[in-house]
């Protein structure tokens, strides 16, 4: 009986020693793109595989510095799919945390607005209420005007009302 208390004690604890590394990797990888996003190098041997949004981070890093146009820009190429605003002004402040919400979203509005002006992006919008409105390339639309599958906003963003009845 005692080997078999030993046996799933070190079954459990080498569960929950994997359950650890995993994650400190995971912590890692947020913390090398940090770094990349700063503009501190890390030597490719020191640096871990990536795969999704953290491998897009590295390939096109966010700049803080950037105008808000080129910031709209680069969020729809790290994410490469249709965002909206409340969706852009989310990643600006997980970048920029220190920032104010308003001002973020205000800007980019602004940026946002120029952007469709000058024709470098489109609008989709989904049903009637405009913060449906999502922004994308137009490379990204069909020739009905709707996004391609494999760059349409996200369901999660859609934001449903509820009729009031009085």
């Amino acid at each position: 009986m005692a080997s078999i208390r030993g046996i799933m004690f070190n079954n459990q604890f080498i569960s929950e020693l994997k359950a650890q590394r995993l994650n400190v990797l995971e912590q890692l990888k947020h913390i090398e793109a940090m770094l990349k996003l700063y503009g501190v190098n890390v030597s490719e041997e020191e640096m871990p595989s990536y795969s999704g949004i953290e491998a897009l981070v590295h390939e096109r890093p966010y700049k803080k510095d950037a105008s808000n146009k080129e910031k709209i820009a680069g969020l729809l190429k790290l994410t490469n799919r249709f965002l909206s605003i409340n969706e852009m002004t989310s990643l600006v402040m997980e970048f920029e945390p220190k920032s104010k919400v308003e001002e973020v979203k205000a800007s980019l509005s602004s940026a946002k607005n120029i952007l469709l002006k000058d024709g470098s992006i489109v609008k989709v919008q989904v049903g009637t209420n405009n913060s449906n409105t999502f922004y994308g390339s137009p490379s990204w639309i069909d020739e009905q005007g709707f996004p391609l599958p494999e760059h349409k906003y996200s369901e999660d963003a859609v934001q449903l009302k509820a009729k009031i009845v009085i």
